[in-house]
């Protein structure tokens, strides 16, 4: 089983595509808080190499690293799908 989670976004200024690479064991922090349903979460700014736009990122995971909530500021998550399609030229 992977100890990576891939999350592939867009950037909302210059519509530049990148894939993100998570650590499970890194990267990702267990959520303690007991009001809460999500069992991890990421919180990060991702700066776009392309026009160095900010990107703010918060993703909750269930206990399977699941999306089960996202907000994301400045870009938005997209398929690995569409992110494959649009890198074909």
């Amino acid at each position: 089983k992977s100890n990576l989670i891939d999350i592939y976004i867009k950037d909302d200024k210059c519509g530049n595509q990148m894939k993100l690479l998570f650590r499970k064991s890194y990267d990702i922090q267990k959520v303690y808080e007991d009001n809460r349903e999500a069992a991890y979460e990421i919180k990060k700014v991702v700066v776009c190499d392309n026009c160095y736009n900010k990107i703010d990122l918060h993703l909750e995971f269930d206990k399977g690293y699941n999306i089960m909530d996202q907000e994301v500021e400045n870009g938005k998550i997209i398929s690995k799908e569409e992110f494959e399609n649009s890198s074909v030229e």
